[in-house]
């Protein structure tokens, strides 16, 4: 491998003794951006970064992307620790249309394909019971950013309501199923964006006192296997990790989906017209975005499948339940 870019962020987005850059997700759009958890204990927020701008800013949230008081307690395993942190999870949805207000028939969509341009970026701080999101093309609107208020900026935040329990990591698949853990669960769970985020939907797919513990990061493959990093953090917190026994796992399940970052072609990396050249386009902020993603605008996902979106969500549904733990092998 070699290094094909490097950056120093500036002091006023990310200071020098001040900061803790944690989770990740990229975004293709023109020409590429990566949206970064900073839970820095006096400035959380999201640090976007631009290629093609070669800059950098930061989107604060206090409401949203600060540790919750009634979610700092974790209980895990009979480890029970107090901190507040802030900020850390993150996912990157698909794209959609958010000219597309409802699902009244989601099988007739009468606006044109290349007009799913939206994107939701989903967040949860650790110490928070809740799951939230801001549009991806706020976030990538450095001008906006710079002028919004506070307000601006919270009337913009979805909260989608409470999860079971804190979760540190988490990612979306392209099909727009966010898998995530449960860290006072032992869990992992799922939630299908196109549903509403509630606990029904919110399905457990994995669950197990001795291997799942501390659900730290995520990722995909492009055989359909998701890949799940634990580390039992909440022991080394404690002083209680015991190097003799296996603490760091990878396990892997299949789900025969891909990552969120095998989207289908659209329009901003077809068409020239729409390349990003430095110009702010705010024609494409669209703050009144669905809590939901719209059914009727999830994009055809043909070209990676061998078949429709449709055949491909039946297909991952039946398997999507199956978690291998590898916990054995890794131990020997």
């Amino acid at each position: 491998g070699s290094i094909v870019l490097r950056y120093e962020f500036p002091q006023q987005v990310v200071p020098i003794g001040n900061n803790y850059l944690n989770k990740i997700v990229i975004d293709d759009a023109f020409g590429g951006f990566a949206y970064i958890t900073d839970n820095s204990g006096s400035d959380p927020g999201i640090v976007v970064f631009s290629r093609r701008l070669h800059q950098s800013w930061k989107v604060r949230e206090n409401n949203s992307m600060r540790a919750a008081q009634n979610a700092v307690q974790f209980a895990i395993n009979g480890t029970e620790l107090t901190f507040s942190i802030h900020i850390d999870a993150i996912a990157l949805g698909p794209y959609y249309n958010p000219n597309v207000q409802n699902d009244i028939d989601p099988q007739v969509d009468p606006l044109l394909a290349n007009q799913n341009y939206e994107r939701n970026v989903y967040y949860s701080p650790l110490s928070s019971y809740h799951l939230y999101s801001l549009p991806a093309s706020l976030l990538r609107d450095p001008e906006y950013v710079a002028k919004a208020t506070p307000r601006d900026i919270l009337e913009a935040v979805t909260d989608y309501g409470r999860k079971s329990s804190q979760t540190d990591g988490m990612i979306m698949d392209n099909q727009g199923e966010l898998y995530y853990g449960l860290l006072g669960e032992h869990s992992i769970a799922r939630w299908d964006s196109y549903k509403p985020f509630t606990p029904k939907n919110q399905i457990i797919i994995a669950r197990d006192r001795t291997h799942i513990q501390w659900v730290d990061g995520m990722g995909f493959d492009h055989e359909g296997y998701l890949y799940v990093v634990v580390n039992r953090l909440h022991n080394f917190v404690a002083g209680r990790m015991r190097p003799e026994e296996t603490n760091f796992r990878i396990l892997r399940g299949k789900t025969n989906a891909l990552s969120y970052v095998q989207t289908p072609n659209n329009v901003f990396n077809n068409d020239v017209r729409y390349k990003y050249d430095g110009e702010v386009d705010n024609s494409l902020l669209h703050y009144g975005v669905s809590s939901t993603t719209p059914v009727s605008s999830r994009l055809e996902t043909a070209s990676i499948f061998g078949r429709g979106a449709a055949g491909a969500k039946e297909a991952s549904l039946g398997t999507m339940m199956v978690l291998i733990v590898l916990a054995k092998l890794l131990a020997v």
